[in-house]
């Protein structure tokens, strides 16, 4: 029942948005995947930034290999207010999985619950506690993503 409600309110923040972030100002963190970060860096950062702001973490979890993470990129470039309340409701934070992922990625992973498949989101609060592991899979349609979820 609570990830049902998470992926309502999703909804309706991608229906409606709530947000006017440039997305062109985004930190690194939250648009590469990148093997070579510390990803314990990463939420450190967006933690500071969280408590000025309100907003929950989310962990989208892949890497430049995988086809839907870059076919979920290639979905909020195309639709532009969808990646504005992405960006806009959440604080995001990739981090990289998959070949050569360091010990710091693999620290990292190993505190949350295991991965359904990638990408994979976790949501987290501003205290770095865990709302919810969500797969992707509940957003694809056929071979992209599905808008209206």
């Amino acid at each position: 029942m609570k990830l049902y409600r998470i992926f309502v309110a999703l909804m309706i923040i991608f229906t409606f948005g709530i947000s006017d972030v440039d997305l062109d100002k985004l930190p690194s963190y939250s648009t590469t995947f990148d093997k070579r970060v510390n990803p314990h860096i990463s939420l450190s950062k967006a933690l500071d930034k969280v408590k000025k702001t309100n907003k929950n973490i989310l962990l989208f979890v892949g890497g430049n290999w995988c086809k839907w993470c870059g076919t979920f990129d290639n979905f909020l470039d195309d639709h532009p207010k969808i990646a504005e309340a992405f960006y806009g409701s959440f604080e995001v934070v990739r981090v990289y999985y998959g070949n050569g992922t360091n010990k710091d990625g693999q620290s990292f992973l190993k505190q949350l619950p295991p991965l359904k498949g990638t990408p994979h989101f976790y949501i987290l609060n501003k205290k770095a506690k865990l709302l919810s592991s969500v797969s992707s899979a509940y957003l694809e349609r056929g071979y992209g993503y599905n808008k209206k979820r």
